[in-house]
């Protein structure tokens, strides 16, 4: 089963183990900052659109998390903190998903909502 594109936002106070950790088990392709998000998105009105068709993920890395520019854009939205994801959005089935970081994967977030 292919997985699906999506874009995922997560808060920038994370260390780099954490980031590494994401984008292994999220199958991340890209890892880029609100700003580069934001200015994407205002620059081509397809570029969603081109993430999700060719299956790919990314991951934005939102410098205030509680700053909902664009929160809608978001297919997942995570907020890490002390080694726990708490998943806020999920476009894939319910959010309120709360999982220890080293137990986060992609196919997770779609069995846990029946999507495989």
């Amino acid at each position: 089963m292919q997985l699906p594109g999506a874009v995922i936002f997560v808060n920038n106070d994370l260390t780099d183990q954490v980031k590494g950790v994401l984008i292994t088990q999220l199958y991340i392709d890209e890892t880029i900052t609100d700003i580069e998000f934001d200015s994407r998105v205002t620059n081509d009105p397809n570029y969603l659109d081109v993430v999700r068709n060719s299956h790919r993920r990314l991951l934005v890395i939102r410098a205030t998390y509680h700053d909902y520019t664009n929160r809608t854009l978001a297919d997942i939205a995570i907020f890490i903190k002390s080694g726990l994801a708490y998943v806020e959005k999920n476009n894939f089935g319910p959010p309120s998903l709360t999982l220890p970081v080293v137990t986060l994967h992609m196919e997770t977030l779609l069995k846990f909502n029946g999507k495989i």
